[in-house]
C-alpha cells in the first residue's frame, strides 16, 4: 500500500467519523431539528477529512508494523513461529 492509498483511507475514515461526531455535537449545540445535525456533520466531515489525511498514514504504518512484529516478520520485536521451532527443548535435570 503506497502513501497515497494510505492518505485516501485516512480521509474517508476521518470524514465519516467526523461527520457522525459532528452531527451529534451539532444537535446539542444547535437544537433545531435538521439544521443542527446538518451543520455539525458538515463541519465535522471537513475537519475529520483533514485530520484523517494526516493521521491515516501513521495509523496504517503502526498497524502494519504491529502485525509484522506479531507474525515475526518485523525487526525482531516478537518471536515468530519459525524462531520458536529453532529453540531446543529443555533437557531433563536428572
Amino acid at each position: 500500500m503506497d502513501e497515497q492509498d494510505k492518505e485516501e483511507v485516512g480521509k474517508v475514515a476521518g470524514g465519516l467519523v467526523g461527520a457522525m461526531t459532528g452531527a451529534r455535537i451539532g444537535s446539542i449545540v444547535l437544537p433545531i431539528p435538521v439544521v443542527g445535525p446538518f451543520a455539525g456533520a458538515l463541519a465535522g466531515g471537513v475537519l475529520g477529512t483533514e485530520i484523517g489525511k494526516r493521521a491515516g498514514r501513521v495509523m496504517i504504518d503502526t498497524a502494519e508494523a504491529a502485525v509484522a512484529a506479531i507474525l515475526g516478520r518485523g525487526d525482531d520485536l516478537a518471536p515468530g513461529p519459525d524462531r520458536l521451532r529453532a529453540i531446543p527443548p529443555p533437557r531433563d535435570l536428572v
